[in-house]
């Protein structure tokens, strides 16, 4: 799915993200369809849809979860759906995260080195965010499109300069 989503010319809005086409096989335009439809529903995606989305990609969370990633200039958006849900017949169970940069405590990103077998499945992004009652929860999202490190960078950088990162 990287490779297709890759060609999609960025910075774009959400919304226009949301209403592109793809040339996928049939699991992954179930998938992208399903993830399109839910986060279009999504209670909070008012304030998302004109958001400029730099990266878009696809990821493993906890490897029972599989979904995509918008990278925005100051958050880390996320709409992921169980794998093993998907394997017993049973209806997605999508869910939305984001993680603003005023959230986030630490940020490392990984990069495993000459893969050409999985040339877009080689980063790792660790995120420790405070969450809603004070506490550090650390989130990794595997898998990441190592074709967007430059993008991971500037959103490093940019959360450098408007916040110190305790991991820093």
């Amino acid at each position: 799915m990287n490779i297709h989503l890759n060609k999609i010319v960025l910075p774009k809005t959400v919304s226009h993200i949301l209403e592109s086409k793809f040339d996928f096989t049939d699991l992954e335009l179930e998938f992208i369809n399903g993830a399109n439809q839910f986060l279009k529903e999504y209670a909070g995606i008012e304030s998302y849809k004109v958001k400029m989305v730099y990266c878009l990609g696809t990821c493993l969370f906890n490897f029972t979860r599989v979904g995509l990633y918008f990278l925005l200039e100051d958050e880390v958006l996320t709409i992921s759906t169980s794998n093993l849900k998907n394997m017993n017949g049973e209806e997605p169970d999508w869910r939305v995260m984001h993680f603003p940069f005023r959230v986030i405590e630490e940020l490392d990103l990984e990069m495993v080195e000459n893969l050409n077998d999985h040339k877009y499945e080689a980063g790792i992004l660790y995120v420790t965010v405070i969450n809603d009652k004070g506490v550090n929860r650390t989130h990794v999202l595997h898998n990441i499109n190592p074709e967007h490190i430059h993008c991971f960078r500037d959103f490093y950088t940019n959360i450098m300069e408007n916040k110190r990162i305790r991991g820093a």
